[in-house]
């Protein structure tokens, strides 16, 4: 059971990471109505170079703990990126379950300003340091320089668009429909009303990809608390109703078609419950991704993603809402990953939180996370009481 979660966000931080993580932490911990006493479990995960700006820390679970303050007798670590923070939910649930931990805390995030102020991503950090290998077949394939995940997600795009006529301006109407949900969010960084010819007009990033359809990687942590039921939370009693997780291994290059993601598997035993969602939260470091997962979950048929971009209604006010709080579009993408950020507005439209952004009678929430080199990994999340 959800107990309580926190969140900070915000372009640069100037404090150390540990402040920023000890400070939301402290959040989360006072929504459970818990102290760090309590807490006997531990779940993180982080990206090489995103925690601190140093390329990798040791025993990473370990000296979380020790910084916080926390003796855990339950430690694990999660490396599916963007798909990790669902992962860890479950495998938190599944822990308490079995009695491996009473309280268990799952941490996201980082500082990626010092990243990103090397003009590097994080699946081209290698690019910032010496003798750095992502993959085992970096000689093989890494010839050119790349900045992946764009560069990825651009040739993506570009081969929906061949196969199926989707348009920049489908693509660009997932970023506008996201932006005006944004503009009830207190925490989005970015609020203003977008225009199609807004995002049609700004800066091409990797083609057909433009500055307005990638997330802007941020500095900040997501942190959740999960507990037995029976506590001083004031949350509702929300559980799992179904986790699913695929992982596809291959290369793009060994890709027999690089328009699916794994949601297409991991997703699988949710679609008998798709109508019955309230709303949907989807991993949106790209306009790109939103589209791929509309069709991967059951939303649209694969190849007509682009049409239910343009012709749905997916706003909080719409009939399928999506992204309700604008999404990492909009909030911005904490130390890369965006999986905390489609969690916690999950949590936050289930509890009625929502504030100008609530979507109405909010029982059951889809929550789909991508992540991974080149979109290895999803997991599917189904959130009600």
């Amino acid at each position: 059971m959800i107990l309580g979660f926190g969140s900070t966000v915000q372009k640069t931080y100037p404090g150390t990471t540990f402040e920023l993580l000890s400070s939301t932490l402290d959040k989360a911990l006072e929504m459970a109505h818990l102290d760090r006493g309590k807490i006997d479990g531990l779940i993180a995960t982080f990206l090489p170079g995103t925690f601190d700006g140093n390329l990798a820390l040791h025993f990473y679970t370990g000296q979380l703990a020790q910084y916080l303050g926390i003796r855990p007798r339950f430690l694990d670590y999660v490396d599916f990126g963007g798909a990790s923070a669902l992962a860890m939910l479950y495998r938190a649930e599944k822990a308490i379950s079995a009695g491996d931990a009473d309280n268990v805390v799952i941490i996201v995030g980082g500082k990626a300003s010092p990243v990103r102020e090397r003009k590097v991503t994080a699946d081209s950090v290698d690019r910032a340091y010496q003798g750095i290998r992502l993959t085992p077949f970096d000689e093989v394939f890494r010839v050119y320089d790349d900045l992946n995940p764009v560069t990825d997600y651009a040739l993506v795009a570009t081969r929906h668009s061949h196969l199926f006529g989707t348009t920049d301006e489908q693509r660009a109407s997932i970023a506008v429909k996201q932006r005006f949900n944004a503009q009830g969010n207190p925490k989005a960084m970015y609020k203003d009303p977008l225009r199609l010819e807004d995002v049609l007009s700004s800066r091409m990033v990797s083609t057909p990809l433009r500055l307005l359809e990638i997330v802007y990687p941020v500095d900040g942590f997501h942190v959740f608390v999960v507990g037995k039921s029976g506590g001083k939370s004031d949350l509702r009693p929300l559980s799992v109703k179904y986790f699913g997780e695929a992982h596809w291994p291959e290369m793009p290059p060994e890709l027999p078609d690089i328009v699916s993601t794994p949601a297409v598997e991991s997703s699988k035993g949710a679609r008998p419950l798709l109508e019955k969602m309230d709303c949907f939260e989807l991993y949106d470091s790209f306009t790109i991704t939103v589209l791929l997962q509309i069709e991967d979950i059951g939303l649209a048929e694969k190849g007509k993603g682009g049409r239910f971009a343009q012709d749905v209604n997916f706003t909080y006010q719409g009939e399928i809402p999506i992204n309700t709080g604008g999404g990492s579009l909009n909030v911005g993408q904490p130390a890369y990953m965006s999986g905390g950020v489609i969690l916690e507005e999950a949590l936050i439209q289930l509890n009625a939180m929502g504030e100008g952004r609530q979507v109405k009678g909010v029982d059951m929430v889809l929550v789909n996370g991508i992540g991974g080199w080149n979109r290895a990994h999803s997991t599917t999340l189904v959130l009600g009481e």
